[in-house]
């Protein structure tokens, strides 16, 4: 172990600056494959510690428990070492390929967990199944696995029910302003998914920069905003679905410190609530010396109907400088914001997406 950390640190502190790209290529593909190599040299410790549950002796009730507080490392990791670990009985062949590099790490996972869900018919096809896939993609090589699957297990209802107890989605946060969603959706429901993203992703144009996660992420609240807007969604006191926010002046003008938050206690960016609160609807409320309420005013619309029809005549699609994203999915926004005394006028109003 301290003849490997050597020469980790050796090859840490070695200088690539002038490395050609050639050599760098040379330099991470042997890196990567020596990645993997130690993947498998964890998974093997880790099938000697769960024998005869030997992790116990150290204090934890599992091995998935011991990787997490031992390697820092989160559940879902910690658990997808582990399944390499438990591989190495229920599919010896595939696990060998793993071992001298034939197969990635990612493609032994998927033949891994074939052999799990099909025990019975498995071992006759695992050699079989094994030379097929080597020179596959990871998603080939699922592709052709579920094939395999499906024409000795049949498509029954095994996997869709499967599927439907795997089915969800996490929204967790906020952490650092910004929320985090996380899942798994049916075959079905995410071919939906990306369909509909799909059609609010136009091709780029020269002057958008953003990476396709992000402009996925905006597609998503593109259909967040239409459905909300547009969709027949159910009204909660006679009103749609909204997003409450509580602000008092000084934080509508940009300072800090006053309050900003939603209704159920986030606080929400001054600068992010200046941008929502200038296309939104607004109620005053007057509070007394004790946080007491002494008046509400009516609920109104920063801008009309009739400004925002205007508007949209006029400008069609949103005003930044390279984007044409419909006047569907755009807010309008003031040149000056109507809490620095901006004017709620046509003329001063646009559309920004």
């Amino acid at each position: 172990m301290s003849q490997l950390r050597s020469v980790l640190d050796e090859l840490a502190t070695e200088p690539t600056e002038m490395m050609t790209a050639d050599e760098l290529d040379a330099d991470l593909t042997e890196l990567l494959a020596c990645r993997q190599r130690l993947d498998v040299i964890i998974a093997g410790r880790l099938d000697d510690l769960r024998t005869d549950d030997r992790q116990v002796d150290l204090g934890y009730p599992s091995p998935t428990a011991y990787l997490m507080h031992r390697g820092r490392m989160s559940a879902s990791h910690a658990r997808g070492l582990v399944s390499l670990a438990n591989a190495r009985d229920r599919a010896p062949l595939a696990h060998a390929a793993w071992s001298d590099g034939r197969l990635s790490t990612d493609q032994a996972r998927k033949v891994f967990a074939l052999a799990e869900a099909v025990p019975d018919e498995f071992p006759d096809a695992e050699e079989t199944l094994v030379d097929i896939v080597q020179p596959l993609s990871v998603r080939a090589t699922a592709t052709a696995l579920e094939y395999w699957r499906q024409s000795v297990d049949g498509p029954g209802d095994l996997d869709l029910d499967v599927q439907m107890l795997r089915r969800g989605v996490s929204l967790s946060g906020p952490v650092e302003g910004m929320r985090r969603i996380d899942g798994w959706l049916t075959a079905l429901a995410g071919e939906k998914l990306e369909t509909a993203l799909d059609t609010l992703m136009p091709p780029p144009g020269p002057d958008d920069h953003r990476s396709p996660r992000q402009r996925r992420h905006d597609a998503l609240e593109d259909l967040a905003n239409d459905w909300l807007e547009h969709g027949d969604t159910p009204t909660v006191g006679g009103e749609k679905p909204q997003i409450l926010l509580l602000a008092d002046l000084d934080a509508l003008q940009g300072v800090a410190g006053g309050l900003h938050e939603t209704a159920n206690g986030d606080v929400v960016d001054v600068e992010m609530l200046r941008m929502i609160a200038c296309d939104s609807s607004v109620s005053r409320i007057v509070l007394g010396p004790q946080g007491e309420i002494l008046d509400t005013g009516r609920k109104t619309r920063v801008w009309s109907p009739a400004q925002r029809r205007a508007i949209t005549a006029r400008d069609r699609h949103c005003t930044a400088d390279g984007c044409e994203r419909k006047a569907r999915h755009c807010d309008i926004h003031h040149t000056t914001h109507w809490a620095d005394f901006g004017r709620t006028s046509v003329e001063e109003g646009r559309l920004l997406c």
